[in-house]
């Protein structure tokens, strides 16, 4: 029964995250692009369609979402179902992390950083953005992680060889097209992700996030003058990696 309501409050604390997730995932692009907005203001949250600042037990995650049909309470209007599946996805990665790693530093680490990935996934999906706030962050835990349980010197090597790889191909485009071919977050996000997984894995992240993005391109028959996302594609190389060579 102990073991049981563990993981029932691992779970539940995983859920929490994640409604603290949907907050920034939704307040952090507006404030970036100069909204009268951030993480604190306004201190209570608010329905995006009616601004009605919404009470504690309309935050309950997911239940508030089941019970209220999807709806606002106050206007009516759809709940994105964005906000239960953060919910959801933070509550199962924290399960999975902390019963492979148990009640320990290491998984405080990777419970960060998957927080972490989970929303730059979802705000560069929805914005095309990868804010220094949380890029930058992530590479400091990664270079501490990896001094604390892997090899510091194949993560500082890997943060900067991420960094500058995508850095010269991105110029390298520019100067022979003419137009930028990506965004300096990927540069920061590569950085960061080269710091946890080391120079080693270099080769195998971008690897697959380059195929990852060309297949989704081809399936989904974007046109080749719109711009795709290529940080979510970055993560999932990520977690492929992460999960095969554990």
């Amino acid at each position: 029964m102990i073991n049981y309501l563990n993981w029932l409050v691992v779970f539940f604390l995983g859920l929490s995250i994640g409604s603290f997730l949907n907050v920034i995932i939704y307040r952090l692009p507006l404030a970036i692009k100069g909204e009268d907005i951030s993480l604190i203001h306004p201190n209570r949250s608010f329905c995006p369609t009616c601004k009605h600042q919404l009470s504690w037990y309309d935050l309950i995650p997911v239940f508030s979402y089941a019970i209220q049909y999807a709806k606002c309470r106050y206007c009516q209007a759809n709940i994105a179902k964005q906000y239960p599946i953060i919910e959801l996805t933070a509550g199962i990665l924290s399960v999975l992390i902390v019963y492979q790693w148990g009640f320990t530093l290491q998984s405080v680490y990777l419970l960060a950083l998957a927080y972490g990935l989970l929303t730059l996934f979802v705000i560069d999906v929805m914005h095309q953005l990868l804010p220094d706030i949380i890029t930058l962050p992530l590479l400091w835990l990664g270079l501490l992680y990896s001094i604390s349980y892997k090899e510091a010197e194949s993560a500082i090597i890997g943060a900067i060889v991420g960094y500058l790889f995508l850095w010269g191909i991105y110029w390298g485009f520019k100067l022979i097209r003419n137009k930028e071919g990506m965004g300096y977050g990927d540069f920061k996000l590569t950085a960061a992700l080269g710091a946890w997984l080391g120079w080693q894995a270099l080769d195998q992240l971008l690897l697959i996030s380059s195929i990852l993005s060309i297949a989704f391109v081809l399936l989904s028959k974007q046109s080749k003058h719109k711009k795709i996302a290529f940080g979510p594609f970055l993560i999932l190389a990520t977690v492929f990696i992460m999960i095969t060579n554990h």
